[in-house]
């Protein structure tokens, strides 16, 4: 039990931190601690509120809080939040003007995140299946992990001071701006339809990770000449059309590939397979030659 469950009130109404975490009887946080700067309560299985008085809260975590739906407006102070794998928190509050570090992730209800946080640097989003655009005023954002984000189509341009970007596993995610010139690190594996990422710039682009992304140019390499033609079978498959399938996976250019229709980019393994194969001849001109 914590200190809320235990002590009287009188005892705890000047203290400024308090860590009330893994509690299981806690319910509510007192309104009365209103000199709180840092509050951790986090993996509180019966805490539904924080309280809007505790105006003076500089750090919250919360995390882990599967009754926690709202954190208030007034918690202006706020520098830190933490309200990760929170399933029923469905907003967050856009009056934290001095908000720079936030971990909103794996949070199912999650539909926006506020334009007005405007001097936010490390954004945590990761899976939020339900997260479906970054605000472009996040102007001094310098980390950004939205992986899993599965509606997420795009990432605004205007965020030029991004140095880290992790954007693994969006499938709607179709480029990343050539823009983002300070990026030192960039992990976009698993992004199926993913096209183009931005260029090294004076060496300033470091690391990058960008496995099965079969349409992005740096991928060729590891693709047939023909991976278009291939993955248009993969969709006559899923899609129905198996005779078509059929009759061109029995031809002799095609005898040599397994299909995975279930694979990240629709992607085809090559099993002992000759290196100069015209894969995409029509049967009638192999057997002519």
């Amino acid at each position: 039990m914590c200190r809320i469950c235990t002590d009287p009130i009188e005892a705890l109404v000047g203290l400024t931190k308090l860590d009330c975490s893994f509690c299981p009887h806690l319910t509510a946080i007192p309104a009365e601690l209103v000199h709180l700067r840092e509050l951790s309560c986090f993996h509180c299985s019966r805490l539904a509120s924080i309280p809007g008085a505790l105006t003076e809260l500089v750090r919250l975590d919360c995390s882990y809080c599967p009754l926690l739906a709202s954190i208030p407006d007034t918690l202006v102070r706020l520098a830190t939040l933490d309200c990760a794998e929170c399933p029923l928190l469905a907003s967050l509050p856009g009056a934290l003007p001095l908000l720079v570090w936030m971990d909103c992730s794996d949070c199912p209800l999650l539909v926006s995140i506020p334009c007005t946080l405007v001097a936010l640097a490390v954004l945590y989003c990761c899976s939020c299946p339900r997260l479906a655009s970054i605000p472009d005023t996040l102007a001094c954002l310098t980390f950004l992990d939205c992986s899993g984000c599965r509606r997420l189509s795009a990432i605004p341009c205007q965020l030029t001071t991004l140095k880290e970007l992790h954007c693994t596993h969006c499938p709607l995610l179709a480029s990343i701006p050539s823009t983002f010139t300070r990026l030192t690190l960039l992990n976009c594996s698993g992004c199926r339809i993913l096209a183009s990422i931005p260029p090294p710039i004076h060496g300033t682009l470091r690391y990058t990770l960008h496995y099965n992304c079969p349409w992005l140019p740096e991928n060729a390499s590891d693709y047939p000449n023909h991976m278009p033609s291939l993955l248009r079978l993969q969709r006559w498959f899923r899609t129905g059309k198996k005779q078509v399938f059929t009759r061109w996976i029995r031809t002799r250019a095609f005898n040599e590939w397994i299909f995975h229709p279930d694979r990240i980019g629709g992607k085809l393994v090559k099993r002992h397979m000759e290196a100069e194969l015209g894969a995409m001849r029509p049967a009638k001109q192999q057997r002519a030659q």
